[in-house]
C-alpha cells in the first residue's frame, strides 16, 4: 500500500480512542453497576464505529469503507435515540420516532451504496475549511433529536444526573464544531480538527456512561431497568 498521509494517520490513530471509549463504558458497567441492555448496545456500537473509522481513514477512503464508517455512526446515533425513547417515552412514540428515523437511515445507506462517489459533496459547506455531506447532516439531526428528547424530560432527571448530561451536551457541541472541518484540515501545526473530534467524542461518551450510572446505579429507582 502507498504511504499514509499525516492527516489520515492521525485520523486513524485517534479513532482508536472511540474503540476504547466503547470498551471502557462496557467494562465500567460490568465493574460498577448494571445498566439496561439498550445502553450496552450503544456502548458496543460505539466500539464498532471506532473500528470502522480506523478502516476508513487508515486503509483508503473507499466507497465501501466510507459506507461502513457513516453507516456505523448512523447506527450508533439511532441506537442512542432508541435508548432515550425507551427511557422516557411511550411505546407509540418509540415506534413512530424510531421507525421513521431508522427507515430514513436505511434508505440513505442504500442510496449511498447505489450512487457511490456522487454522494460525497457537501450540502452544508464552510468553504475551503470543510462542511457536512448528506450522511453527516443526517447523523447530526438524529443525534440532536436524542439530545432534545432528553431535555424535554429534564424534570425527570435526578440532581446528580442533570449536570452530567449538561456537561456531555457541551462536549458534543465542541466536537460538532471540530467536525465542521474536512478530514485533511490541520491548523497551528498540531491541531488536526477531525482527529480532535474523535478524541472529544470519545470522552463525551464516557460522560454519557456516567449519566446513565447516576440514573441506574446511584439512583436505580429513577428509571426502570430491563
Amino acid at each position: 500500500m502507498p504511504p499514509i498521509s499525516p492527516p489520515d494517520l492521525v485520523n486513524a490513530v485517534s479513532a482508536f480512542a472511540t474503540v476504547l471509549s466503547g470498551l471502557t463504558a462496557l467494562a465500567l458497567t460490568a465493574l460498577l453497576g448494571r445498566q439496561p441492555g439498550r445502553w450496552l448496545a450503544v456502548y458496543f456500537a460505539l466500539m464498532v464505529t471506532g473500528l470502522a473509522t480506523v478502516w476508513y481513514h487508515g486503509y483508503g477512503e473507499s466507497l465501501i469503507a466510507g459506507a461502513a464508517d457513516i453507516g456505523t455512526n448512523l447506527l450508533l446515533a439511532w441506537l442512542f435515540l432508541l435508548a432515550v425513547l425507551y427511557d422516557f417515552y411511550s411505546p407509540i412514540t418509540r415506534r413512530w420516532v424510531a421507525g421513521v428515523s431508522g427507515s430514513v437511515i436505511l434508505i440513505y445507506i442504500l442510496w449511498r451504496l447505489a450512487a457511490g462517489a456522487s454522494l460525497r459533496f457537501y450540502i452544508l459547506t464552510f468553504g475551503a475549511f470543510g462542511g457536512f455531506n448528506l450522511g453527516e447532516v443526517l447523523l447530526i439531526l438524529t443525534s440532536l433529536m436524542a439530545v432534545i428528547l432528553v431535555y424535554l424530560r429534564f424534570d425527570r432527571l435526578t440532581d446528580s444526573a442533570r449536570p452530567i448530561w449538561i456537561t456531555a451536551t457541551a462536549i458534543f457541541l465542541i466536537g460538532a464544531l471540530l467536525a465542521t472541518a474536512s478530514n485533511q484540515v490541520v491548523e497551528a501545526r498540531v491541531l488536526a480538527f477531525h482527529a480532535s473530534w474523535h478524541l472529544v467524542g470519545a470522552f463525551g461518551f464516557i460522560f454519557v456512561w456516567a449519566f446513565n450510572h447516576a440514573r441506574f446505579a446511584i439512583d436505580p429507582n429513577q428509571t426502570e431497568l430491563d
